[in-house]
């Protein structure tokens, strides 16, 4: 059967069958436009092809979708640029696009961190990045000195007693955040060390909600002295 393809002010008959796939299609287009098209760790030049205003999946056959005898079919040439890097963050078992350009893995392991810890909202003090291999990543190297490719995933890793803590500020788990204020642990003693106000902040926007009014099991307020342990 002929349909039409729409391409670039173009409008060129091409004789297919119902059951060819959108995937031999585009074959038939690109060879018949001479497009160029490519896919390498930088990101990916690719067709898409729009019917009814519908973008089509390659493994579709046109019978599938309707498309019959004179019917006519929108191509585009897409590009989509590919992450740098991926950050795989083992609190809340996501993982993190590093859209950034090639040039980030000739940068320090620190610059990556800070990146990061803006994206995600944790304090850069509380975490650390480790290789795909589970090397730890220290700051003043660059990615590069640990052969960090295009494409590489990362994982990033909080110290001891941080990560109920954080997901507790991230599920607005008023409870389970007082408990790490009056607790020993790394939490309460990095307020102790007069670095509590910058993690209270932290955790606050983490848990999109105010916690500069939480109480501790004391009764005193996060905005006033770090509370003492409770034993």
């Amino acid at each position: 059967m002929r349909i039409f393809i729409a391409f670039e002010g173009s409008f060129e008959p091409f004789e297919v069958s119902a059951d060819e796939t959108v995937e031999a299609v585009k074959l038939m287009i690109k060879d018949y436009f001479h497009i160029p098209l490519s896919e390498d760790k930088q990101g990916r030049r690719y067709l898409e092809l729009l019917y009814a205003g519908a973008a089509l999946k390659d493994s579709w056959s046109l019978a599938d979708v309707g498309i019959s005898f004179g019917s006519t079919l929108r191509c585009f040439v897409k590009e989509e640029d590919k992450p740098t890097l991926y950050v795989f963050n083992a609190v809340t078992q996501e993982t993190m696009p590093i859209l950034e350009s090639a040039s980030l893995l000739g940068k320090k392991v620190s610059q990556l961190r800070t990146l990061i810890a803006l994206r995600c909202g944790f304090p850069v003090s509380v975490f650390c990045l480790r290789t795909p291999r589970g090397l730890e990543m220290y700051d003043c190297n660059t990615l590069s000195d640990y052969q960090t490719d295009t494409g590489s995933t990362l994982r990033l890793d909080v110290w001891d007693g941080w990560k109920e803590f954080l997901m507790g500020c991230l599920l607005g788990q008023k409870l389970e955040v007082q408990r790490y204020l009056s607790n020993e642990g790394p939490v309460l003693n990095a307020f102790k060390e007069k670095r509590w106000l910058q993690q209270l902040e932290i955790a606050r926007v983490l848990a999109k909600k105010s916690i500069s009014n939480l109480t501790t099991q004391g009764g005193l307020r996060a905005c006033e002295n770090p509370p003492e342990p409770v034993l």
